[in-house]
């Protein structure tokens, strides 16, 4: 019979509270040993959980590569980098080179995310273009775009400066590398076949204990059931007193003294 990996992490748990359950409570034993557990099918589920135990266990998989890591990083950097630089770098253009700043901050701003790696890669872009003089709509501006450019590298944004942030963009764009393929190793191996081994025997007698066992809470002792949860009272709302109309007086009644004749 195949079983699930997550089945078969379960049943050292189950297959240890029903042997310390068997073995806890004579009335249990005296009930499995009339269905025919005898001692030695006993000692056979110990061994096998036993070596299941005994099995190391596989660590499991990283769902994470060194490329994906190095992405996330990269973004994060970027998106930290475009507001305060974008302000500082906008404000020496905007009051130096106008037209420059309107080129380069066009539908620019700062943002999050992989916005923000699309807005750094836009405003790298266009100090290239402003650098190498290739955008055919300022050719009459070559001269001041150049010296806008050379202007922003002594603030700080160099060639140095930018090749790095062209660096980032390129990590954060990828490509990066799938998930390495996963290999059983052998000790993994010989512990989900132990496993097996522990769930046929599992099976087998907590069957045959729900079969002969009716009393709850000794399933309940064998992990075979679960305990009810207790059942809220429903509240009540007292009712509201209702006002008893006050009884009419009868004719002759309440009348005083001084009418009576």
């Amino acid at each position: 019979m195949e079983y699930s990996d997550a089945i078969l992490e379960t049943t050292p748990e189950r297959a240890t509270k029903l042997l310390m359950g068997i073995g806890a409570v004579a009335a249990i034993r005296t009930l499995m040993a009339g269905a025919g557990m005898t001692d030695d099918d006993i000692l056979e589920g110990r061994t096998l959980l036993l070596d299941v135990l005994a099995a190391p266990r596989r660590a499991g998989a990283s769902a994470d590569t060194d490329d994906a890591r190095a992405q996330r990083a990269a973004t994060g950097e970027l998106d930290q980098w475009d507001e305060p630089n974008y302000a500082r770098y906008g404000a020496a253009l905007r009051r130096r080179f106008p037209d420059v700043h309107d080129y380069v901050f066009k539908d620019l701003a700062p943002s999050t995310g992989t916005a923000s790696v699309r807005g750094v890669a836009t405003f790298l872009a266009r100090l290239d273009v402003l650098e190498n003089g290739t955008d055919p709509d300022r050719a009459g501006a070559k001269q001041s775009d150049k010296r806008a450019v050379a202007f922003l590298a002594t603030r700080g944004l160099d060639k140095a400066e930018r090749k790095r942030l062209k660096g980032l963009v390129d990590v954060a764009l990828g490509p990066t590398s799938p998930l390495p393929e996963h290999t059983d190793l052998p000790e993994a191996a010989r512990r989900r076949q132990a496993l097996v081994k522990l769930r046929g025997w599992f099976d087998e007698w907590s069957t045959t204990a729900r079969a002969v066992i009716k009393k709850r809470s000794y399933l309940i002792r064998l992990g075979l059931a679960s305990r009810k949860a207790p059942q809220r009272k429903p509240t009540t709302t007292p009712a509201k007193p209702v006002a008893t109309p006050p009884t009419p007086a009868t004719s002759g009644e309440g009348a005083s003294d001084s009418d009576v004749a």
